[in-house]
């Protein structure tokens, strides 16, 4: 049957239950992602992050004026990939409602938070970990 794909609004038919093997593909990214963000010392504290993706989106929502002759293809999947949007049109299950697939995109967010907050702990119980995360 049909199902909303992930990616995009679109729908489309999917031809088996495969799909649920991306769980394995975001467990990993979610991991790396944190890894990327505390070796870059990428904070909110610091404020690099929050400028690059204010910057990003302003660039994105103005894409007409700073490039009249149209987008720059790898800046647009620069800036999608910033903003946590992959592009990749894939179906995750068969019958997937909008509904569900909103519940989806705020499970990636909660699972990064989870994690941190796992790191937070880890650090509070062992020197080795802080000292792994820390700046100083």
């Amino acid at each position: 049957g049909y199902s909303l794909l992930l990616g995009s609004n679109k729908c489309g038919i999917c031809p088996n239950d495969n799909y649920l093997s991306l769980l394995l593909v975001f467990g990993v990214a979610g991991v790396a992602l944190v890894v990327l963000l505390i070796g870059l010392n990428l904070t909110v504290s610091v404020g690099t992050i929050n400028g690059l993706i204010f910057y990003a989106n302003i660039v994105k929502l103005n894409e007409d004026i700073f490039f009249p002759r149209g987008p720059i293809p790898f800046l647009s999947y620069f800036i999608s990939w910033i903003n946590l949007d992959l592009g990749i049109e894939t179906c995750f299950y068969e019958g997937m409602t909008p509904y569900a697939k909103v519940w989806l995109q705020f499970a990636f967010p909660v699972y990064i938070w989870l994690i941190i907050g796992l790191i937070i702990i880890m650090s509070r119980y062992s020197s080795k970990v802080a000292r792994l995360v820390g700046t100083e």
